[in-house]
């Protein structure tokens, strides 16, 4: 199998030289064109627009290569989580720890894949002994939240009226929330996603992704969020008896 991170790099580079190369000949036929007259410069023009056109063809062919690279190198983590997710089924020794690699592998994979800049975290809704509360279980990204939520008051009752409306919640701005519940996860940040994480009826937490600048997340499919609430559903109802 392929390395994914050297088929990156080799694409990386493929696309520096492709946009050095060719702006670089047009520049040049352009220039020669200039100072040449009659048949020459026809068909200098002709090598100009012909070179044009190449680098139009080659950067489509470059993007489809690289969101086909992208596709199957999120399939491949993916995969790894549905592993995980298979052997968790089996009650393993080790399920407490495995639970924990899912949900890091989880947050992690659906916040690179949205933004280099994305942030994601899991709380998990858990009674402990001063009461319930949201407890940070899986993240990625430097952040400032807390690591704890009691629903009693605060950001933790926020997040409790956003899970129990059952429904993925988009903040555009965070600023700008019009009354409506808001919540991120620190240095404020201006856009945020969250949705709540069900098992069947029983709900288990919430899915928080969020990221620097106003609509940063305006493309991420609610869709795509959903699938990952769903996999941190199955991985935290998967306890072994």
């Amino acid at each position: 199998m392929s390395n994914p991170q050297r088929a990156k790099k080799w694409r990386r580079i493929v696309v520096v030289c492709a946009t050095i190369f060719f702006p670089g000949i047009t520049f040049i036929v352009g220039s020669v064109a200039s100072q040449v007259n009659g048949a020459a410069r026809l068909i200098y023009i002709s090598i100009g627009a012909s070179t044009a056109t190449l680098a139009a063809y080659f950067a489509l062919r470059i993007k489809r290569k690289s969101n086909s690279a992208q596709l199957v190198e999120f399939g491949e983590s993916l995969c790894a989580i549905m592993e995980h997710l298979a052997w968790l089924a089996e009650n393993p020794d080790d399920a407490a720890e495995r639970r924990a690699r899912i949900r890091d592998k989880a947050v992690t994979l659906l916040a690179t894949h949205v933004s280099p800049t994305a942030r994601c975290a899991f709380y998990a809704l858990e009674s402990q002994s001063q009461g319930t509360c949201f407890h940070r279980r899986g993240s990625s990204g430097n952040m400032k939240a807390l690591e704890t939520y009691p629903v009693a008051d605060g950001s933790g009752s926020d997040l409790l009226y956003i899970m129990n409306r059952k429904n993925v919640i988009s903040i555009p701005d965070t600023r700008k929330t019009n009354g409506n519940p808001s919540f991120n996860l620190g240095d404020d940040y201006r856009t945020a996603i969250v949705a709540p994480v069900y098992a069947g009826a029983e709900a288990k937490g919430v899915l928080i992704l969020d990221a620097p600048k106003v609509d940063d997340l305006a493309e991420v499919h609610e869709s795509l969020v959903r699938m990952f609430a769903n996999i941190l559903a199955v991985t935290q109802a998967a306890t072994p008896a």
